[in-house]
C-alpha cells in the first residue's frame, strides 16, 4: 500500500532515481524469460556486477534470495528477494537490507520470435549528506550501465539461439 514502505505484488514504494531499458529481443519470449530468470546469465549483460550469489536453494521464483554487489562508480551491495513472478511474463526483484532498490522486468511477445523486455529499476541511496554525495557519483555510471546492460542482454540472447 502506498507510504506503507512494503513492496506487495510488484509495488514498491516511490524511489529517488529510477531508470528504464525498454529493448525489443530477437528471440521467443520463453528462450528471454528463461534468460533473465536464471540469476547465473546476469554476469553476461549486467554492467558492474561484481558478485551475485544465491542465499537460498530456491534461485527462480518468489522467495529466492540472493545478495548482489554492482560497481557504479562505488560498490553498492544488496541483499534481494522475488517479491513477484508470474512465469514466461514478469518478476519483481526488491531489496531486504543494504542500499534500497527494486527491479522489475516484464516480458511481452511481439511475435514468435520478438520479445519486448522492459527492466524498470528503483533505487534510493538515501536522504542525507551521504545518499545525495553517493547519488551523484552514481548517476552518469548508472546511465551508461543501463545502455550496455541492455545491449549485452540482446546480443547474449540472440547468440544464444
Amino acid at each position: 500500500m502506498p507510504g506503507q514502505g512494503v513492496p506487495v505484488s510488484g509495488y514498491c514504494p516511490v524511489m529517488a532515481n529510477e531508470v528504464t531499458v525498454d529493448i525489443e529481443i530477437d528471440a521467443p519470449s520463453s528462450v528471454v524469460f528463461d534468460f533473465v530468470a536464471d540469476y547465473t546469465n546476469a554476469s553476461s549483460y549486467m554492467y558492474g556486477l561484481e558478485k551475485l550469489v544465491a542465499l537460498t536453494d530456491v534461485t527462480r521464483g518468489l522467495g529466492a534470495k540472493f545478495e548482489g554487489t554492482i560497481k557504479l562508480g562505488a560498490s553498492l551491495n544488496s541483499f534481494l528477494e522475488v517479491t513477484e513472478f508470474e512465469e514466461g511474463t514478469k518478476f519483481t526483484l526488491a531489496s531486504y537490507k543494504g542500499i534500497k532498490n527494486t527491479s522489475f522486468w516484464t516480458l511481452a511477445p511481439v511475435s514468435e520470435s520478438q520479445t519486448r523486455t522492459v527492466l524498470r529499476w528503483e533505487y534510493d541511496l538515501g536522504s542525507g549528506i551521504t545518499g545525495r554525495a553517493l547519488g551523484k557519483i552514481v548517476e552518469p555510471f548508472v546511465k551508461i550501465a543501463a545502455a550496455h546492460s541492455s545491449k549485452e542482454l540482446k546480443k547474449a540472447i540472440e547468440a544464444s539461439l
